[in-house]
């Protein structure tokens, strides 16, 4: 499986935590939407995201940026 894979997952499973737990009253549960859209925003404006790097070492394959 590729990094970008793993990331895209990872992403979704964050996001539908988040969700869920905002739809059942949990206040706190919005931060990892947040964190993960302004993260995201971060990654598209610099080129720069931390899970490529820590995903290319654990995997070995390289990212879509090289």
């Amino acid at each position: 499986m590729t990094p970008l894979r793993i990331q895209r997952i990872m992403m979704g499973i964050i996001l539908l935590a988040g969700l869920l737990l905002d739809m059942n009253g949990y206040e706190w549960g919005k931060y990892p939407i947040w964190v993960i859209a302004l993260m995201s925003l971060f990654a598209g404006i610099t080129g720069f995201c931390p899970p490529d790097i820590i995903l290319k070492k654990i995997t070995g394959k390289p990212t879509m940026c090289g």
